[in-house]
């Protein structure tokens, strides 16, 4: 008798309830029971479903009598899109080097509607929350009814309208604009956003999400009452100073009317209609910041902020490495912080700063704090003293700079036995800004070798006229595509918008995956399969690219690759990550010094 076993695998489907009414909500679970390695589950086909949420893991333990049992389950809300006996058929799961498949599921659908819906008493997730369900009008709407002589266009201008709606219309680089898209109607509708802002010349913080406030409710427009739909909310970081136009969202909408024939109530008639709303482009002028008493040190933090510094150890040797930790909190452009600058004494030697966030992306401004964490090490022993650390800010509500610093932090090192393996492994990890001599004798060979090529083709060129040489330089900035597409504002994450807000984005990480890496491919003008983390670091670094945005770069694509590879928690960070991609692609089109 074995004092700990683990129970043998299955892999099942359920639903609840398995009968339901047109308009009630169906749970999917498809779990893996005690299943060691579980690499991957693929759902069913769904086409006859609207999938509400999902998929949303769920994972369990328990052990009687000795006997261990786990499970991991997937879950998805859905809700029937006609009546009907449906069959929701087998799924695949990969566990280990197996695959296995799950049992088929049948569900019964009536015409019946449920006088519990949106009741939060009947255990829905969505009570109250059915954005885009066709909105039902009050008694007093009789606007979806077409007399005679109206016409649709008619009916729609007066009773439906999308409109961008912006906390002010000016502001600093670096402080928070608040964009919000709302919906107002008095019809119903079915609503899909088929063009989505990608808000180009800002970083982007998505204000929407599970926990979000219920998007439906009521507001007045000139006396006059209308259901509202939150369609998106958002803080915008500007990222450069000028006149920056907000871009439209638009809104395909199915309407249903009722016409009566020769205005007879008795004798009435339901027409569809096919209308597309487009909220008015909103221009944001955007000052940039005072250059009058701004510190030397000022590295683009807008906001107020604190800043502290402390050590792992006061005291070590010189076989260990010390931590420096630098924690700066408040609020404002958080997320655009960098490292700040360090007077390390002679002596020191620094590695990659590893960087931590705690911030709260519901506050406006953000609000939260940043761990930087150093790591560095020093090879004599004697006394020694980080020096106060300087950090300067521009607040924009006294619109005055600010300069705070931390206290001198003193450390001693004692003499060790040895070059320890931790500071060998640190000193591989250098960044690239970082140059050993064997890189600088490489780099002089390049530029030496460079200078002989240069100086031999020059003496077989032809020589070119001024004006010709300015028309070459001309045709081939017109030739750049990065110009051209930052000049045409263009969306480099197109594909991956238009998923972003679909029912069920199955694509999204894949989809984001192809277009940023196209993006930096382009960018950098590397071979799109071969967008290498090394290769890249290095083709940015020689661009002259901030070390804290090529750091932002590798690990936002770490990221997507763990969701992209990973089946579980993948529809929580859709906006988070699609929010983060734009904001990379914004630092990247910024000159770069």
């Amino acid at each position: 008798m074995c004092n700990f076993c683990i129970a043998q695998t299955k892999f099942l489907a359920t639903v609840s309830p398995t009968q339901a009414g047109i308009d009630e909500y169906i749970t999917l679970k498809l779990t893996v029971e005690n299943g060691q390695d579980v690499k991957q589950i693929n759902p069913p086909s769904l086409i006859d479903f609207n999938v509400l949420s999902g998929p949303n893991q769920e994972t369990s333990m328990n052990s009687i009598n000795g006997v261990v049992s786990q499970s991991i389950s997937l879950s998805y809300i859905l809700q029937p899109k006609k009546a009907g006996n449906f069959t929701i058929a087998n799924s695949t799961a990969i566990i280990g080097n197996k695959t296995f498949k799950s049992n088929a599921v049948k569900i019964i659908v009536s015409n019946k509607k449920s006088s519990n819906k949106g009741n939060p008493t009947n255990g829905s997730p969505f009570a109250a929350l059915d954005i885009f369900d066709e909105p039902k009008p009050k008694a007093a709407y009789e606007d979806y009814i077409l007399r005679k002589g109206e016409t649709v266009e008619d009916k729609v201008n007066k009773n439906m309208q999308l409109q961008l709606q912006t906390d002010k219309r000016s502001c600093y680089v670096g402080e928070p604009i608040i964009a919000t898209y709302k919906l107002y109607t008095r019809l119903q509708s079915e609503s899909n956003l088929s063009k989505n802002p990608s808000f180009n010349g800002f970083s982007v913080i998505d204000m929407m999400d599970g926990n979000s406030q219920s998007p439906y409710n009521t507001e007045k427009i000139n006396g006059r009452e209308y259901n509202t739909y939150l369609i998106r909310k958002a803080q915008l970081y500007p990222l450069q100073a000028g006149s920056i136009e907000l871009e439209v969202a638009t809104l395909d909408n199915k309407i249903t009317f009722v016409q009566y024939e020769n205005g007879d109530p008795n004798n009435a008639t339901t027409i569809t209609e096919n209308v597309s709303l487009s909220s008015k482009p909103t221009i944001i002028v955007v000052r940039p910041l005072p250059e009058k008493n701004k510190p030397a040190d000022f590295d683009g933090a807008v906001g107020n902020f604190n800043i502290e510094a402390t050590v792992e150890k006061p005291n070590f040797s010189t076989d260990e490495t010390g931590k420096l930790l630098i924690t700066v909190s408040g609020e404002g452009n958080m997320q655009l912080l960098t490292t700040p600058e360090i007077a390390w004494q002679t002596g020191f030697e620094a590695f990659d700063t590893k960087v931590t966030d705690n911030v709260n992306n519901r506050t406006i401004p953000l609000s939260g704090s940043k761990i930087f964490e150093v790591p560095f090490a020093i090879s004599k022993e004697g006394n020694y003293v980080i020096p106060k650390i300087n950090f300067s800010f521009f607040d924009p509500k006294t619109e005055m700079y600010k300069s705070i610093s931390t206290k001198e932090i003193p450390i001693i090192v004692t003499k060790g036995l040895g070059v320890s393996e931790r500071v060998k492994a640190l000193e591989t990890k250098k960044p690239a800004t970082s140059f050993s001599m064997s890189w600088i004798f490489v780099i002089a060979f390049i530029l030496v070798f460079t200078f002989l090529i240069l100086l031999f083709t020059k003496k077989k060129k032809s020589k070119v006229t001024e004006k010709q040489a300015i028309k070459i330089e001309e045709k081939e900035e017109a030739k750049n595509p990065i110009a051209e597409a930052i000049a045409s504002n263009k969306n480099w994450l197109e594909k991956t918008s238009s998923c972003l807000y679909q029912e069920n984005c199955i694509d999204f990480y894949a989809l984001l995956n192809t277009e940023l890496k196209l993006y930096l491919a382009t960018r950098y003008t590397l071979a799109e399969g071969i967008v290498d983390s090394t290769i890249l670091m290095k083709e940015m670094d020689r661009a002259g690219v901030n070390n804290n945005a090529i750091l932002q770069t590798q690990q936002l694509l770490q990221d997507i690759e763990w969701q992209l590879y990973t089946p579980f928690e993948r529809n929580e960070k859709l906006q988070e990550m699609y929010a983060r991609a734009q904001t990379i692609i914004q630092l990247h089109n910024m000159p770069t010094a």
